[in-house]
C-alpha cells in the first residue's frame, strides 16, 4: 500500500466508480480532446503515457475540480469490431483511472501529460488492469461535475510478458504501394512536355515520402512514368538527383516508355507493341540509374479498369500480383465487400485459358485514413496500426498462419501519401511486434489466396475495347507505308525517313491527344507530298515515231535540291507498240532530266500510250499520263508501190511529151503545105 499511496500522491489519482464516469451524451462537447502523443506499444509492466490537448471550447476553463478519466475497455478480438467501437455503439468498459489535470501540465498551453502504469494481476486504483497481451480501446475523457464534457478514443497495444511468450515469429506482412499520376504530353511535332508545376509538386512529395519511409527502413513499391523522370532531369536536376537517390532504397515498377493501356493493346492485337514499349520503359529506367535489383515487373498497379486480356498480357511479361484500388475491386463481378480489411489474403482474377492472377486490394479503412486523417497525426497512426493489429488478432484467434497474410497500404487512388503521416505510421508499424515491413514482391510470395469452403472466389475482369487504339495503329500503318515509298526515292544517307518513322511511331499512345494526332498525320503527309511533288511529270502530248525502231526521251524536272530515284514505265493498251522499260530506278538530278526508252512499232497509225511513274518500291507517283504515239514508218511493200507509181508517172510523162511533140510536128507540116 505504500507504493500505491506514493503513486496517488504523485499523479493525483482519484478512485471513481464506473457509474459516475458514464458519459451524459447530451452534455458532450462538439469538439474532442486532441491526442498529441502516446505510448502505443506498452510492456506488461510498463506505463501508458500520453499528452492531450483540450479543445478550444475548454480553453481557459478552470479545471481544478475536473478529472482526466482514462478507461480501458475489453480486448479487441476482431477487426470487424473496430467500427462499432470507434462509433461508440460497442462499449465494453473494463477499468478506469482518474487523474487531476492540475498535477499533469503538458509541454504547451492547454496540454496535459500523464502516465498510468499497467497491471496484469491485481486491480489497483492507480493502474489500468490489462491481464492479457493484445489491442485494447482506451478512452481519455475530461470529466467535470460528474459529467463527461470531452473525450478521445485511442488504443494501446499491451505487449506480451516473458511468461506469455513472443509474437515476433508470427509477424503479418505490411506493404506500402506508392503511385504517381504525373504524365507526359506529346505534341504534333513529337515534343514531350509535362505540366511543370504539378509534376514538380508531385515529384517533391514523392521524394519526401520515400525519405520518410527510408527513415523507418520501410520499403515501398513505387510507380512512376519513365518519361516523367526523364523530363524531371531537365526540369529540376537537383530534385531529380534527390529522387533517384531515394528510389534506390525501394522497388520501382517497370512501366511502358510511353503511356499505353495493356487491355486496349491486347484487344487491338497490339501485344507486341505493348511488349516493346514495356521493354523500352524498363531500359529507360535502367539508363536513368535504377538497377535490376530496383526495377521489377512482378507487380502492376490497377487504378483504372483492366480487362482480362490486359491482365493476361502483363502476366506474360512477368507480373505475379495486381494491386488494385478498392473502387476498382468493388466494380468486379464476384467481389466481396471489405474482404481485404477482414482477411488479409489475395484473391484470384480469372484470365483467359483457365489461368488466374493474384490480386491484392488496397486496405479500404487505412486508405481512407491516409486522405482523411483524424484530428492529430498521433491519433491517425494509432488507428492505422490498430486496424492492422485487430486483423492480426482475429487471424491468431482463428488459428490461421499469420505469416501467410498481408495488408497493402496506399491511398484510395494509388497516389503519393502525405510524407509526415506515412512516415509516422510506418515508423510505428516497424516498432510493433507482430507486424513486419514487406515489399509487394514479398506479399506475392508470402500471402495465401482467399479460399472459402474450397472456392477461391475469383473475380471476373471486364471486357476491353481496343477500337481507339486500332484507329491509331491503322493511321500509323498507312503513314509508314507512305514513308517507305518516299524513303525509297531519297538517297540512302538521308535522315528524313527515320525522323518520320520515329514521329509516327508515337501515334498509338494517348499521350498524344486526338487533335495533335491529326496534326501530326497532316504534317508528315505534307512533307511526304513535298518530296513526291518535286518530280514534275510531263503532261499529255503526242509523239511522232519516224520508224519502226525508235527511242523516246521522256522529260522530267526535279524541282528539289536532292537527287531523287523514280521508276518510269510506258505501256500500250492496244499492244501496237512494245517498250523496253528499264526495271531499275532512274536517278533524277536536280533540274531537267530526260529518260530514254526504246520503242518498237508493230504497225502504223496512232495509238494510246500510258506513262506511269513509280517510287523505287513501286508506289505510284501521281496519276498515269495519257500520251499519243503516231507511227509513219515505210516498209518493203510501200517502197514497191511507190516505185511502181513512179514508173507509171514517168511513162505517162514520157507518153505525154511524145504526144505533144508529134502534134507540134503535124501542125508544122500542115502549115508548110499550105504555104507551098
Amino acid at each position: 500500500m505504500t507504493r500505491a499511496r506514493g503513486l496517488l500522491a504523485a499523479f493525483g489519482l482519484v478512485c471513481t466508480s464506473l457509474t459516475t464516469l458514464t458519459p451524459t451524451h447530451a452534455d458532450a462537447a462538439a469538439s474532442d480532446v486532441r491526442l498529441i502523443a502516446q505510448s502505443f506499444n506498452v510492456p506488461a509492466d510498463g506505463s501508458l503515457t500520453a499528452t492531450i490537448e483540450l479543445p478550444p471550447t475548454l480553453a481557459g476553463t478552470d479545471l481544478s475540480t475536473s478529472l482526466i478519466a482514462v478507461t480501458v475497455e475489453q480486448r479487441v478480438e476482431r477487426r470487424e469490431d473496430l467500427r462499432p467501437i470507434i462509433s461508440r455503439s460497442l462499449e465494453r468498459r473494463d477499468d478506469t483511472v482518474a487523474i487531476s489535470p492540475v498535477c499533469c501540465p503538458g509541454p504547451g498551453p492547454g496540454q496535459f501529460t500523464f502516465s498510468i502504469p499497467l497491471e496484469t494481476a491485481e486491480i489497483r486504483p492507480d493502474a489500468l488492469s490489462i491481464p492479457r497481451a493484445g489491442l485494447y480501446p482506451v478512452t481519455i475523457a475530461i470529466q467535470r461535475d460528474g459529467r463527461i464534457v470531452s473525450t478521445v478514443l485511442t488504443f494501446v497495444n499491451r505487449l506480451a510478458s516473458p511468461e506469455e511468450g513472443t509474437q515476433a515469429a508470427d509477424a503479418m506482412s505490411v506493404a506500402v504501394a506508392v503511385g504517381t499520376h504525373s504524365s507526359v504530353h506529346i505534341d504534333s511535332k513529337g515534343t514531350t512536355s509535362v505540366d511543370n508545376q504539378s509534376t514538380v509538386t508531385e515529384m517533391t512529395q514523392l521524394a519526401d515520402t520515400l525519405d520518410a519511409l527510408g527513415a523507418s527502413k520501410f520499403p515501398a513499391t513505387v510507380r512512376v512514368a519513365p518519361e516523367v523522370l526523364n523530363a524531371l532531369q531537365v526540369l529540376q536536376p537537383a530534385l531529380y538527383t534527390r529522387l533517384m537517390s531515394s528510389l534506390q532504397q525501394h522497388q520501382v515498377i517497370a512501366e511502358p516508355e510511353w503511356p499505353i493501356d495493356a487491355s486496349q493493346a491486347a484487344a487491338a492485337g497490339q501485344a507486341s507493341l505493348y511488349t516493346e514499349w514495356l521493354r523500352d520503359g524498363q531500359q529507360r529506367l535502367t539508363a536513368l540509374g535504377l538497377g535490376p535489383a530496383v526495377v521489377t515487373r512482378s507487380t502492376i498497379f490497377v487504378d483504372e479498369p483492366i480487362g482480362a486480356d490486359g491482365a493476361a498480357l502483363r502476366r506474360e511479361q512477368g507480373a505475379d500480383l495486381m494491386v488494385m484500388t478498392p473502387k476498382i475491386y468493388k466494380t468486379l463481378k464476384g467481389s466481396i465487400q471489405d474482404y481485404s480489411d477482414y482477411r488479409g489474403e489475395l484473391i484470384a482474377a480469372d484470365l483467359p485459358n483457365n489461368s488466374e492472377l493474384d490480386t491484392a486490394v488496397i486496405d479500404l479503412n487505412i486508405s481512407d485514413l491516409l486522405v482523411h486523417p483524424l484530428d492529430t497525426p498521433e491519433l491517425t497512426r494509432i488507428y492505422v496500426v490498430a486496424n492492422l493489429l485487430a486483423l492480426r488478432q482475429k487471424l491468431e484467434t482463428e488459428g490461421s498462419n499469420v505469416q501467410r497474410h498481408s495488408v497493402v497500404i496506399g491511398t484510395p487512388d494509388l497516389g503519393v501519401p502525405d510524407s509526415t503521416l506515412i512516415g509516422s505510421i510506418t515508423a510505428l508499424i516497424a516498432q510493433t511486434t507482430g507486424l513486419v515491413p514487406a515489399t509487394l514482391d514479398d506479399v506475392a510470395l508470402r500471402t495465401d489466396r482467399l479460399n472459402i469452403e474450397g472456392d477461391d472466389r475469383p473475380v471476373t475482369l471486364p471486357a476491353s475495347d481496343g477500337s481507339d487504339l486500332q484507329k491509331r495503329v491503322f493511321r500509323q500503318a498507312n503513314l509508314e507505308n507512305e514513308i517507305n515509298a518516299v524513303a525509297s526515292m531519297l538517297p540512302s544517307d538521308s535522315e528524313q525517313p527515320n525522323d518520320w518513322r520515329d514521329l509516327v511511331s508515337l501515334l498509338p499512345t494517348p499521350a498524344i491527344n486526338d487533335s495533335d494526332a491529326a496534326a501530326m498525320d497532316k504534317d508528315v503527309r505534307d512533307e511526304l507530298a513535298a518530296v513526291r511533288d518535286a518530280v514534275q511529270v510531263p503532261t499529255a502530248y503526242t509523239v511522232n515515231l519516224p520508224g519502226r525502231l525508235s527511242t523516246v526521251r521522256v522529260r522530267f524536272v526535279n524541282t528539289s535540291a536532292t537527287p531523287l530515284l523514280i521508276k518510269v514505265r510506258l505501256s500500250s493498251p492496244s499492244r501496237k507498240l512494245v517498250f523496253a522499260n528499264d526495271p531499275n530506278p532512274v536517278l533524277l538530278a536536280p533540274g531537267v532530266n530526260t529518260v530514254p526508252i526504246d520503242v518498237k512499232a508493230l504497225s502504223n497509225g496512232t495509238s494510246g500510250v500510258t506513262l506511269d511513274v513509280f517510287t523505287p518500291n513501286d508506289a505510284p507517283i501521281g496519276d498515269p499520263v495519257a500520251l499519243k504515239f503516231r507511227v509513219n514508218a515505210l516498209g518493203v511493200g510501200n517502197v514497191l508501190t511507190v516505185a511502181l507509181f513512179s514508173l507509171v508517172v514517168l511513162w505517162w510523162l514520157l507518153h505525154f511529151r511524145s504526144t505533144r511533140r508529134k502534134r507540134r510536128q503535124a501542125r508544122a507540116l500542115a502549115a508548110t503545105l499550105v504555104h507551098s
